[in-house]
């Protein structure tokens, strides 16, 4: 499981180039890789700018995840988030549960310098499925029943559970602690709907990671339908607001 989640985690790392001004920094999506996109509260994303020679790449290994690494942070409205991987061009993190809906400011430090700023739109969910490239027909990061990778060579089979891991679900009833893996199961607060081919697909469980913070997982039965087979279509919605869509292999 820990392959498939920091697959997730990372493969934005080369996946778009911005190009920023030093005193700039975008905050990307962290699924979708879409600049336009807001995120939410408990959700991972991507900061990316030219934070300067004194950004060393380091990886932090959850949980808990720090709030500084290779002395770098990165505040969201005033709240420091925690990190997942810091770098003189990108930063992952997690946004932090209380951050306030609307247009806020970010800022990256280094110690206790500011050396770049921008701003983020935050909406309370903003599902985002992960993906493992940027086209149409991406495949998901998916497990299959057996806990196996869902690809083209291990396929999902009909009316067994596959595990979508996604971000943005929004906050959890019980609440999760910014950078810490939850102790109890932690459902999504706002409620979740699955399509599997475009079918309605039954949800069994839709919350916070029980290893990963900022990873929602996403338990669906795959419909026991004989036309969904082959690559098919997934996507998620959380409180009405729909997702990118991925592709899974059904067998």
């Amino acid at each position: 499981m820990n392959l498939v989640i920091r697959t997730a985690l990372f493969v934005a790392s080369t996946a778009i180039t911005v190009l920023a001004q030093v005193s700039q920094v975008a905050v990307i999506n962290y699924s979708g890789f879409n600049a336009s996109a807001p995120i939410a509260p408990g959700s991972i994303a991507s900061a990316y700018g030219s934070f300067g020679t004194v950004a060393t790449t380091a990886t932090a290994t959850p949980s808990p995840l720090p709030t500084t690494l290779a002395s770098i942070s990165i505040r969201i409205n005033n709240r420091t988030a925690p990190l997942y991987f810091v770098s003189s061009g990108q930063i992952n993190f997690v946004v932090p549960n209380a951050t306030e809906s609307g247009a806020q400011t970010v800022e990256v430090l280094n110690g206790t310098t500011v050396i770049a700023r921008g701003s983020v739109n935050i909406w309370e969910v903003f599902p985002a499925m992960a993906s493992s490239d940027t086209t149409p027909t991406s495949q998901g990061i998916v497990q299959n029943q057996n806990f196996s990778i869902n690809n083209q060579g291990s396929r999902a089979r009909r009316g067994e559970i596959i595990q979508i891991y996604a971000t943005g679900c929004g906050r959890t009833g019980p609440a999760t602690t910014d950078g810490l893996a939850p102790t109890a199961l932690s459902p999504a607060v706002a409620r979740t709907e699955a399509f599997v081919a475009n079918l309605p697909a039954v949800v069994q469980f839709s919350g916070a990671h029980p290893q990963f913070p900022g990873i929602c997982q996403v338990n669906v039965v795959v419909p026991d339908q004989a036309f969904v087979t082959g690559q098919v279509p997934v996507f998620i919605t959380v409180g009405g607001i729909a997702s990118n869509s991925v592709s899974v292999w059904i067998q």
